[in-house]
């Protein structure tokens, strides 16, 4: 009896050591997937922070490079000729306009755009964009510094006015004044904020401000200009066809009269000869009557 229960003490003692075994067994692989789902989750997240790098870095690229285009370069330039190019196309006839033109033919200079009015003269365009002035006015921290950056674009846009002035402005060929587009209506707030730099610009350079606004109504009185022009061209054709069959009416109607005044002329001649049949048909009758009478 006793070596039964110590038999059966010692069977039970290996069950539980067994489900010990399994228990732990069963935790450690446990413990082992759950750090595996801890890594993944751990990678994935790794992977997201990359992704998110990467995206920052093609966003950075354009904000770069729109930074280093609004700093003032021959980039910037390009974006003012675009924007005025663009305007031009919209609103001018195909052969009264001409980008790159060389004006003066003693000078290598060339306008970012000539316009040719309906007259026949020239109206030399320059773009231009001062936008590190307005990034400047922007950043400014104080009125000392915005009133600074506005004596520095006055001083730019004057020296601009009177160089492409004295580049373009071509006596019997071109307009008495040359264009200073500014491609920007912000910028063109700016240049309004300093006074009479407009009127100076005008009275003492020959030289027009204007931004996309203005321009386009510019252009567009430059545009029924030759609209009209078409139109009285197309009228004087009209006109000549017009005298020429007036002529032609007045040949026919000559004509007309000296046919009808032949045909009164013939109508009057078969009128007499009528008369005369009349007259020979009267003597045969009464020729006859006297045969009659002698028979």
């Amino acid at each position: 009896m006793i070596n039964y229960l110590i038999l059966l003490s010692l069977i039970s003692i290996l069950v539980i050591l067994i489900y010990l075994l399994f228990s732990i067994k069963n935790k450690e692989t446990s413990d082992k997937g759950g750090n595996n789902n801890i890594q993944n989750k751990l990678n994935e997240v790794s992977n997201d922070i990359n992704k998110i790098e990467n995206d920052l870095a093609s966003v950075t690229t354009p904000i770069n490079e729109l930074n280093r285009f609004l700093g003032g370069n021959v980039t910037t330039g390009r974006l003012g000729e675009w924007s005025m190019e663009s305007i031009v196309q919209d609103i001018m006839p195909d052969d009264s306009y001409k980008f790159q033109a060389q004006i003066n033919p003693d000078s290598s200079d060339r306008a970012d755009c000539s316009i040719t009015t309906a007259e026949g003269f020239i109206v030399p365009i320059d773009s231009k964009f001062y936008a590190g002035q307005y990034q400047s006015y922007q950043s400014a921290g104080s009125d000392a510094e915005r009133k600074k950056v506005l004596r520095d674009l006055r001083t730019a846009v004057l020296r601009d006015a009177d160089d492409i002035s004295k580049k373009y402005i071509l006596q019997n060929t071109t307009s008495n004044y040359v264009i200073l587009y500014i491609a920007s209506e912000k910028l063109i707030d700016l240049v309004d904020k300093i006074d009479d730099l407009r009127q100076e610009c005008l009275a003492e350079k020959s030289t027009l401000i204007l931004g996309p606004n203005t321009l386009a109504a510019f252009l567009d009185t430059i545009r029924v200009g030759h609209h009209y022009l078409k139109l009285n061209e197309t009228a004087s054709k009209v006109a000549k066809v017009v005298r020429g069959i007036q002529k032609e009416f007045s040949n026919f109607d000559s004509s007309t009269e000296n046919v009808v005044k032949r045909l009164d002329g013939a109508l009057k001649d078969v009128q007499k000869l009528q008369t005369r049949v009349n007259v020979l048909g009267n003597k045969l009758e009464k020729g006859a009557e006297s045969l009659e009478e002698e028979n």
